[in-house]
């Protein structure tokens, strides 16, 4: 009995099992069931366009009258012909970009303050140099200083500043007050050496006594000139930039900046002698020599130096801001 009981119990435990081992295994083999590969899509995937974001400077525009005939162009290639005009090839990037940061900002204050009611000249004494014809290789160049320098602009206390710039200083530039009488606190005396490659870095004017006397005496008829040349000339005085502040003439004291409108020297930073029966200007420099040196900034360069250093050197306290 004990033996029957046990084979019938073991009978019945078997039963009882298989249904759970069979539900096990399904569940098992559903568990890594590979799922059916489905047919790739037929229909066209739509992708958006792409738009290239177009730069500051050429969504910006600048009206231009050049010998009389006015014209509307962006301000990128506006700037192109401006770097074509104020340099020469072969100038450092870094040069060629801090000059177009100053050339972007005189443009926009120009236009801002409503300068020849709104037109910008193409006279460099007046506002800016500016040439088209500019050869390709060129213009490359440019167009990769301008688009580095996209919408940069030089700012004091959250206003465009006074970017003025030149050719070369004779080794230091000037102040604002010593050319025209009022302070900026941006344009200021700063050393600048390197310029000696500049084509007008020295020059030289020379004047018979007679012609020196005509000129000076229709503009100062109080300098009473008499008696030999050589006596005619007193006490000189010099301004931070070395240029000269003003120098006794006769009786009367005549400034730099009069000195050199009057006989046409290249700046204010000259010597004056009397030699073999002329008068002799020896002058370093070339412009109004206040802001940046266009030769000093390129010496600069080439010492390795940053367009972004060589604008806080020659606009002590001016700030970059770009614009948005």
């Amino acid at each position: 009995m004990s033996e029957l009981f046990r084979t019938g119990a073991a009978a019945v435990l078997m039963a009882l099992l298989i249904p759970v081992l069979v539900l096990t295994v399904k569940g098992r083999l559903k568990e890594t069931e590979i799922p059916p590969v489905l047919p790739a899509e037929t229909a066209e995937t739509v992708t958006e366009p792409v738009t290239e974001k177009r730069s500051w400077d050429a969504q910006q525009t600048v009206l231009l009258s050049v010998d009389g005939v006015q014209q509307e162009l962006p301000l990128a290639e506006y700037l192109v012909g401006v770097l074509a005009g104020e340099l020469p090839q072969g100038f450092e990037p870094a040069a060629i970009a801090a000059q177009a940061v100053a050339a972007r900002t005189f443009t926009l204050r120009s236009m801002e303050q409503g300068k020849h009611g709104g037109y910008l000249c193409s006279d460099a004494a007046c506002c800016q140099a500016w040439t088209p014809d500019v050869d390709d290789q060129w213009r490359a160049v440019l167009e990769d200083a301008i688009a580095l320098t996209d919408g940069q602009v030089l700012c004091y206390e959250g206003e465009l500043i006074e970017a003025l710039f030149f050719s070369c200083s004779g080794g230091r530039t000037e102040s604002a007050v010593a050319v025209w009488g009022g302070e900026v606190p941006y344009l200021v005396a700063v050393d600048s050496p390197g310029e000696e490659e500049a084509p007008r870095y020295s020059g030289e004017v020379r004047c018979s006594g007679a012609d020196f006397r005509g000129i000076v005496m229709d503009a100062y008829p109080e300098a009473m000139l008499s008696g030999t040349p050589e006596n005619w000339l007193g006490q000189v005085t010099y301004t931070d930039g070395g240029g000269v502040d003003a120098i006794e003439v006769g009786a009367v004291s005549i400034p730099g900046t009069q000195m050199r409108k009057l006989f046409g020297l290249n700046s204010t930073n000259f010597m004056f002698t009397f030699e073999g029966e002329k008068f002799v200007f020896r002058t370093l420099g070339f412009g109004h020599r206040v802001g940046m040196s266009q030769y000093g900034a390129n010496a600069m360069a080439q010492d390795g130096a940053t367009w972004q250093e060589i604008l806080e050197h020659y606009y002590p306290g001016a700030s970059l801001l770009a614009q948005s």
